[in-house]
């Protein structure tokens, strides 16, 4: 992860928002937390993460099956599908329309 922040630190230094370490230490721990959680997938909804992820150039491990939705998220938005779009189609809510 170091070679990455010293290779973009100074192109991202101006965005809003947070450094770029920060950004990226919060999404490992989500993606891993994502794996640790996972218990399995529909094999057509893998098909489809999988081709998004294939369309890109992106290879997921195997052991990293849990975090492919969010990594194909990623993908999409790559693809320039609009990121609201982008979660909407990851089935993911910023408000959730049902409350427990």
């Amino acid at each position: 992860m170091k070679e990455v922040i010293k290779k973009y630190e100074h192109e991202t230094e101006n965005l809003p928002g947070y450094k770029l370490d920060y950004i990226l230490c919060a999404l490992k721990w989500i993606l891993e937390q994502e794996d640790i959680n996972f218990r399995g997938r529909p094999e057509k909804l893998q098909r489809i993460l999988d081709e998004k992820c294939k369309s890109v150039g992106v290879s997921v491990p195997g052991n990293r099956k849990g975090s492919q939705l969010a990594i194909a998220l990623f993908c999409d938005i790559f693809r320039g599908v609009h990121p609201v779009e982008a979660l909407l189609a990851a089935n993911l809510d910023i408000i959730p329309k049902f409350r427990g």
